[in-house]
């Protein structure tokens, strides 16, 4: 069955002003001043009260603000006041039912203000309706427990009954007027069917009329109940409340007049004239349940209905007249197939509109087989394709499931959206060729190019800017070229983003740039900018050339040309001409260099040196003569004689070379010469003084041989003597020839004592001239060095007779073997143990030790003596040294002793080490190869 209805209200109703204020507060005082009178004698209170609704109405509908809800409460407790007090209440009375009135308006207006969303109340939907039942409710429950109190508190009324009979009286006058009151200003003109709502409400009246005439006894109060139903069905719901508006009016009037079903039942004794009263809003407040749910409910089905005719014409015109390609596709057979297409799909995939339906999808695009199994599955897919047969084509397909069978598969509906990009992927095509192309170009270009956009950001970096300078694509792309080392140009660069060059020529400019490293590059930059259709500025290319080694040789020769004061360099073409002439020739020769050029270059050498060593005076013959062996390399550097300005000759050693060009093989020649005249005289000077400091050596080395013949012919001749001297003091002392006398044993000690002195010193110098003519000849036997340590320590047990000395020998477990000659090695252990007793002081420690570490043996020997100062241990293995110490101590010594020392253990490949400190005692180290 079609409704009536063909547009709908606007859900939003205006809040009330001032001057609708007032009109509801009179209306209200009126309503409740008639209800007042038509009270039933038995009850204190109105059997209906409408004013009820209007107050709720009245506080529901007012602008926001505390202030106004303040004065809409008062207005509505002075009002409902005055009804009463007119009624013949008493005025403490009628101030009270006014506060409750006040109060039951005030927590059903808020109940029903209290919305989800801004604005005033409405009643459009069925929470709306839920919250005026609410309101009805806690409205109704306010007055039945305000009302009876005062009644119970003032008239000596019955609460109980008070209550029951206020609740229903004020809850249904809330159903009836609310509704009313909420759709009345409701913006839309309902059409509706004037023929069917005269005959509704006529049937209404009479329906009305006839239920309650009077002493109507029979049951038929459901009759003008289905006639509101009918008018909930067809109308919108101003027309509902218009009606429950008329109907409880009328028969509200009818019950208090006695009149209809409930007021019968008075007259048969069933109930009280408040009971009925009561029944009748019951049954009042059961049409109101009856009719206005179902009436928003139908609404809100209408409501959807139009959107919904709405969307499906906006769909239908969105399909058909898309600019993309539609198809609307069912599942059948395992396959996709077209149950609807509009004219673009048509033409995209280049089929007549009609010849679509029916196909498969597979039997028009190029599918995927993964299509099938996710179609299968209910999943969305997309992708690019091709048309069936036409493989140059590209269609882009988004396929999606739009609803959803339970078990039918044929009742799935599926949309595929056709974009053709065919011309996109032909340009792509070509667009991407033309980035390979570019790309290539730029890659293997050796020069740094950089791409940026008009705001100087870097877009593209080839690869040779990355083997150049280091840095790679990911650390330049999205930066600034301010940002980077590689411009140091940036005004430049800000001035062709400001006056584009529109001459088409590019920008050059020559700066230097840093490596990643940190070194700088010399790099010539060509920059331009690129231009859009519309010859404006896109995006600029800085293209930068590495000059550096260029610019370096240029820097380089210049610099030596102008800095190279002391050599003289002079370029010389083929034919002998000057074409350079450096500032060090022009010092050299004090000669112009603007007037050299272009002249013979043999006219500045000696003409009799030329022709004596070219063997021509002809400059021409003489210059062919001079390059005719160099060919493509370099003649040796030979002294030639300068003629200077003023005629003098200068000594000139001069190196000629052929220079070569990039195309020819040869450009000329390159003569580099330096003034060699002091330095060969020095040379001369030198070579003199050499030969004279040869003649001294030798006399000095002459001189030498003489000492060390003399000292030991003398060591020699005075050993004999003195060994006569000291067997013919023992032989004195001990008495073979005659029996000393007691004082004369000192004198033959001195005697003795002295004389081994004496051996002792002409053995040291004999041993010191044999070592330094190399004429000892060593043994080379197997040595125990902790042997020879045994030996020595027994042999310097008489020098600790009368000595109070510690003296601690230590020796390896195992033989310590050396090679060398016996008598040396202990001879070299025996004067360190007896040096080390004779600078030791009574109470001190002598420590000998030999021990084998790794492939050495080592000797240590260490004292607790007065020690070398540090400053003189360089010089304590020089011939007649005696340390500074020992001088002052008075200790006896001749400072052979150590040189003949670190001799011996040169000569057996071995090395001696000393640690020691002024009266720190000494450590002598001796390290000899081990025997294996």
């Amino acid at each position: 069955m079609a409704t009536a209805v063909t547009s709908l209200p606007a859900p939003a109703a205006p809040a009330l002003g001032l001057r609708v204020a007032v009109l509801l507060l009179a209306t209200t005082y009126v309503v409740a001043t008639v209800s007042v009178a038509w009270r039933p004698a038995d009850n204190p209170v109105a059997g209906w009260w409408p004013a009820a609704g209007l107050a709720v109405a009245l506080v529901a509908l007012v602008r926001p603000g505390a202030g106004r809800l303040a004065a809409v409460a008062a207005g509505i407790a002075v009002t409902t006041g005055l009804a009463n007090l007119t009624g013949g209440r008493t005025l403490d009375v009628s101030a009270a039912f006014g506060a409750v009135n006040a109060a039951e308006a005030v927590v059903a207006g808020l109940v029903l203000r209290a919305r989800p969303t801004p604005g005033p109340p409405v009643l459009v939907r069925l929470p709306d309706f839920v919250r005026l039942l609410v309101a009805a409710a806690l409205g109704g429950l306010v007055i039945a427990v305000g009302s009876g109190t005062v009644v119970w508190a003032m008239l000596d009324g019955g609460f109980l009954a008070t209550a029951r009979t206020t609740f229903p009286a004020h809850a249904a006058a809330i159903l009836v007027v609310l509704p009313l009151a909420l759709t009345w200003r409701l913006r839309g003109s309902p059409v509706v069917d004037r023929r069917e709502l005269a005959a509704q409400v006529t049937l209404l009246v009479v329906s009305v009329s006839l239920v309650f005439m009077p002493a109507q006894e029979l049951a038929l109060t459901f009759v003008p109940l289905t006639l509101l139903v009918w008018a909930a069905l067809r109308f919108d719901l101003r027309v509902v409340s218009v009606q429950l508006a008329g109907f409880a009016a009328a028969t509200t009037s009818f019950n208090a007049l006695g009149w209809g079903p409930f007021a019968a039942e008075i007259d048969e004794g069933f109930t009280s004239q408040v009971g009925a009263a009561s029944l009748c809003q019951l049954y009042v407040v059961c049409a109101a349940l009856l009719t206005v749910p179902l009436a928003l409910l139908l609404a809100e089905r209408n409501r959807l209905a139009v959107q919904a005719s709405a969307e499906e014409v906006l769909f239908r015109r969105n399909f058909t007249d898309s600019l993309l390609g539609q198809l609307l596709l069912r599942l059948e057979g395992g396959a996709l197939r077209v149950v609807d297409a509009n004219d673009t799909a048509a033409d995209v995939l280049g089929r007549p509109h009609g010849s679509l339906l029916g196909l498969g999808l597979g039997d028009l695009l190029a599918t995927p087989p993964e299509l099938d199994v996710r179609t299968a599955a209910g999943q969305s897919w997309r992708g690019r394709v091709s048309v069936r047969g036409d493989a140059s084509t590209r269609v882009e397909v988004a396929l999606s499931r739009l609803s959803h069978g339970d078990d039918d598969d044929r009742r799935v509906v599926w949309s595929a959206q056709l974009l053709d990009v065919s011309a996109e992927h032909v340009a792509r095509q070509r667009l991407e060729a033309a980035e390979r192309l570019t790309s290539a170009t730029l890659d293997t270009t050796a020069a740094i190019i950089l791409v940026t956009d008009l705001e100087g950001r870097i877009v593209r970096v080839n690869a040779a800017t990355t083997g150049l300078t280091g840095w790679t694509e990911a650390d330049l792309v999205g930066r600034t070229i301010a940002e980077t080392s590689l411009v140091a140009s940036a005004p430049d660069l800000d001035a062709l983003f400001l006056w584009p060059n529109r001459s088409g020529q590019p920008v050059v400019r020559e700066a230097d740039a840093t490596t990643r490293d940190g070194s700088t590059l010399r790099v010539l930059w060509s920059n331009n900018m690129v231009r859009d259709e519309q010859d404006l500025p896109a995006y600029a290319v800085l293209t930068g050339i590495d000059v550096t080694t260029e610019r370096a040789s240029a820097g380089l020769v210049s610099h030596l040309m102008r800095a190279a004061i002391t050599t003289a360099i002079i370029g010389v073409d083929d034919h002998g001409r000057i074409t350079v002439f450096n500032a060090g020739a022009e010092l050299m020769l004090d000669h112009d260099a603007g007037r050299q050029v272009g002249q013979r270059f043999l006219d500045l050498l000696d003409p009799d040196q030329v022709s004596e060593r070219l063997g021509s005076r002809d400059p021409d013959e003489a210059f062919a003569t001079l390059v005719q062996g160099i060919g493509s390399g370099e003649l040796p550097a030979r002294d030639w004689l300068w003629v200077a300005r003023d005629g003098s000759r200068r000594v000139v050693s001069m190196s000629l070379s052929a220079t070569a060009g990039g195309v020819t093989p040869q450009v000329g020649f390159l003569c580099v010469g330096r003034d060699v005249t002091e330095q060969r005289q020095g040379q001369d000077m030198l070579v003199a003084a050499l030969e004279k400091e040869r003649t001294a050596v030798e006399r000095l080395r002459a001189l030498d041989e003489a000492k060390n013949e003399f000292v030991s012919t003398v060591s020699h001749e005075l050993r004999t003597p003195v060994t006569s001297i000291v067997g013919y003091t023992e032989m004195l002392q001990d008495g073979t020839v005659v029996d000393p006398l007691p004082d004369q044993l000192p004198l033959f000690d001195t005697i003795a004592r002295n004389g081994q002195r004496l051996i002792v010193l002409c053995n040291d110098l004999l041993t010191l001239a044999g070592l330094d003519s190399e004429s000892i000849t060593w043994e080379a036997e197997q040595v125990d060095l902790g042997e020879v340590l045994g030996a020595v320590e027994e042999s310097v047990a008489p020098l600790l007779a009368d000595r109070h000395l510690e003296v601690l020998v230590e020796r390896p477990d195992s033989p310590a073997v050396v090679v060398g000659d016996p008598a040396q090695l202990e001879r070299v252990v025996l004067n360190l143990v007896t040096n080390a007793i004779k600078f030791t002081e009574d109470g001190g420690v002598v420590r000998a030790r030999v021990e084998v570490s790794g492939d050495e043996v080592v000797l240590t020997v260490t004292d607790t003596g007065i020690g070398i100062p540090t400053e003189e241990q360089d010089n304590l293995f020089q011939k007649f040294f005696r340390s500074s110490t020992a001088q002052k101590e008075a200790i006896q010594g001749t400072g052979l002793g150590l040189s003949i020392v670190s001799a011996i253990v040169s000569a057996h490949g071995g090395t001696i080490r000393v640690r020691s400190a002024h009266l720190e005692g000494a450590t002598f180290t001796v390290r000899l190869p081990v025997k294996y």
